[in-house]
């Protein structure tokens, strides 16, 4: 009779605890499991010359060391920068009105060859004539946010 130990499957173990570490790693935008894929990879290293129970040690060292050590490291370098989009290059350009503007009506600015809404801030209530200068505050969706440019 032929009988299997622990010992005879753990390359098998290893190398599916490797690629679903893999797996799960590339399913995800963050970083969740390319430790336990590290510390299976190095278990699967050593699997043919140490028992069950050191490769159990071996892939629970490794996976917490390289966590602690490079999660931080990593998430540094990963971190995700706030990206400006074309319409805040917009903000803090003094632009000329085409149409007045008012607290309850719209008005109209020339950006680059395009017409744009424009609006005033909430707190405004001053009214903008025609040919005026504005700065552009911010941009709500598709309608600038201005305010009249203080003259000196």
């Amino acid at each position: 009779m032929f009988l299997l130990s622990l010992e005879d499957f753990t390359i098998w173990i290893w190398l599916s605890v490797f690629v679903i570490a893999l797996i799960l790693e590339a399913s995800t935008n963050d970083l969740v499991s390319i430790w336990f894929s590290l510390g299976a990879l190095v278990t699967l290293c050593i699997c043919y010359f140490a028992p069950w129970w050191v490769e159990l040690i071996v892939f629970m060292v490794i996976s917490v060391v390289t966590l602690i050590f490079t999660r931080p490291l990593l998430q540094k370098m990963l971190k995700n920068q706030i990206r400006k989009t074309n319409s805040d290059e917009f903000i803090g350009l003094v632009v000329k009105t085409i149409k007045e503007i008012s607290q309850f009506n719209p008005g109209e600015i020339k950006l680059n060859g395009i017409i744009y809404t424009a609006i005033l801030s909430d707190d405004s209530n001053e009214t903008i004539k025609e040919d005026e200068l504005v700065t552009i505050v911010t941009m709500k969706g598709n309608k600038a946010v201005v305010k009249k440019v203080e003259e000196k």
